[in-house]
């Protein structure tokens, strides 16, 4: 990405405030239109520029978001709620009613101001690209670090990882490539993640860019992918199908309906041979505020309608949702709340048909996302990855998420660190376990709590089917005596989650985010990948290791 970019992203969002305020100010004070077209570096006659001085009446946003920590210009808020005059935007919800996906089509708008789609990333046949193993330690034997986005001239972020449970030789990843031609990009690999190809989704009808991949697998060699197709202030749920293990892909569906504001979706396929949904597919996602789940009844079945899962126990917006299965074919949606801030999960027994009243996990410290030091541009989203796993003896289901460490002084959102590398606010990794089906849940531990002033964030919680083993990875900054770089870490239990093997190092490099030439607007992006099965498993990761682009990378991790 151009630097003058990766500036605009950051200088475009500073909204000039009225005096200083304890609650909500009566006046604010926003930044002239040429402040605006020149820190968007809006080149003349552009659509772009048309666009930022279509938008100027700030009398439709409240006063308070001159100065909130939504990183979303006021032009584009002005902009995207002509589109949504309907929706809640709210001073209480810490999103202030707008998507998270503005940051993209804030960044897509930047790198195409023209309002064209860009020219198609080129598609690579699978190679090796390694870069060291990380070895072996008490806790977990790391394979080579392996770039699986291959070369890139723009940034990837923010991705999605599975293996395909009845050919494990076989594994999907994706990314978003916003700044390129904007196609959600794909990555496939057929030799046990050795060698990775690299291609994209095709455009269905005139989106103009993708954002947010899933993947997954289903039982007949099918793979599967969902992404939002965004046009203008519309943003659709899209799903895509691949026949040839990840190399072509095809459009499918589009399963949110009429919906225009869809956000944030996570996509599980039920892999279990002993369950009667077995292949069904599930997506969850929030419209506005409310959660929704729609399911697809297999490969050869059909989508049905969205249904909403959030209800009373939810205020705020329910963004950062996950949704897994067990070996009965009971399907979990997690989500949090940003207002309330608790964690909740709801559960189906009729392969999503249906969904009973949402069960309070926990309460969370913060709400929302967190800034830190190695993470302040963009933040830290507080979203839920969650699993589940069933026996005879067994009824399982977990819930894992990033928030502040809630030790004195650290516990509510004016606490947190952002740029500061001394504050003695920190994030840490959190975990809850249910014992009897996800009715009643134990208390949340933190998983990794170190003494030191180190951030933790943006993890991913995987259940290995086949052994019952947990995995979970996340970032965190403790190799960094000045808090900004980051590593991959992977811990793992193999007893429900009661104990967590020590932390194991799954990078061979460390990356900055916080520097010079990084894609500042997404920095890592909201979320990684995480995927196990016989013991191994694959995370999917941000990386710009020697100051390359971004780029997404994996490992085999292996736990004993």
């Amino acid at each position: 990405m151009k630097s003058w970019i990766a500036a605009s992203l950051l200088l475009g969002l500073a909204l000039v405030p009225a005096a200083g305020r304890a609650g909500e100010p009566r006046q604010a004070t926003w930044p002239s239109l040429d402040r605006q077209l020149s820190q968007a570096h809006a080149v003349p006659g552009s659509a772009l520029e048309t666009l930022i001085r279509d938008n100027q009446d700030f009398s439709m946003l409240r006063a308070g978001e001159a100065n909130d920590k939504i990183m979303v210009p006021a032009w584009l808020r002005v902009w995207w709620r002509k589109g949504h005059p309907n929706m809640v935007y709210s001073a209480t919800d810490p999103t202030g009613g707008y998507p998270h996906v503005l940051k993209e089509i804030h960044e897509w708008m930047l790198s195409h101001q023209d309002f064209v789609r860009g020219l198609p990333d080129v598609a690579m046949s699978p190679m090796a690209e390694t870069d060291g193993i990380a070895g072996i330690s008490l806790a977990a034997t790391v394979g080579a670090n392996t770039r699986i986005s291959g070369a890139q001239t723009s940034p990837r972020s923010e991705s999605d990882i599975r293996i395909n449970f009845w050919n494990p030789s076989k594994i999907i990843a994706a990314s978003n490539a916003i700044v390129s031609g904007g196609a959600q990009a794909q990555f496939y690999s057929s030799d046990g993640g050795a060698t990775w190809g690299q291609t994209s989704l095709p455009f269905f009808s005139t989106d103009s860019f993708h954002s947010d991949p899933t993947v997954d697998w289903t039982s007949d060699g099918t793979a599967w992918a969902t992404t939002i197709g965004i046009k203008g202030n519309t943003l659709k749920m899209r799903a895509y199908t691949s026949t040839d293990g990840g190399a072509t892909w095809t459009y499918d569906n589009t399963f949110s309906g009429n919906q225009r504001s869809t956000d944030k979706q996570i996509m599980w396929a039920d892999h279990s041979s002993t369950s009667p949904y077995k292949d069904y597919i599930y997506v969850c996602w929030h419209n506005g505020t409310p959660l929704y789940v729609n399911r697809r009844t297999g490969p050869s079945g059909s989508w049905g309608t969205a249904t909403q899962v959030s209800g009373s126990e939810s205020s705020g917006t329910a963004i950062g949702c996950d949704v897994k299965t067990n070996s009965a074919g009971d399907a979990f949606a997690f989500w949090p709340t940003t207002t309330n801030r608790r964690v909740v999960v709801a559960k189906s027994t009729n392969g999503g048909a249906s969904w009973g009243a949402g069960v309070v996990v926990a309460t969370t410290y913060d709400g929302y996302d967190i800034g830190v030091p190695s993470f302040n541009s963009r933040r830290a989203l507080i979203y839920i990855s969650g699993g589940a796993y069933k026996t005879a003896t067994r009824n399982e289901v977990y819930a894992s998420w990033t928030d502040l460490s809630g030790e004195t002084g650290c516990t509510a959102a004016s606490n947190e660190p952002g740029s500061s590398v001394t504050s003695s606010c920190k994030t840490r990794i959190w975990f809850s376990r249910s014992t009897n089906g996800g009715t009643s849940w134990s208390s949340p531990i933190m998983i990794n709590n170190q003494a030191s002033k180190n951030d933790q964030f943006n993890q991913w919680l995987a259940v290995d089917e086949t052994t019952g083993q947990i995995g979970v990875m996340y970032y965190d900054t403790v190799g960094d005596a000045g808090r900004l770089k980051t590593d991959v870490w992977f811990q793992a239990s193999s007893d429900g989650g009661v104990t967590w093997s020590a932390a194991a190092k799954v990078t061979t490099a460390m990356t900055d985010e916080t520097i010079a030439g990084a894609n500042s607007g997404n920095q890592y992006g909201d979320y990684n990948g995480l995927s196990g099965y016989a013991g191994q498993f694959f995370p999917s990761w941000t990386d710009r290791r020697n100051n390359a682009k971004e780029e997404i990378w994996t490992a085999p991790v292996s736990q004993p």
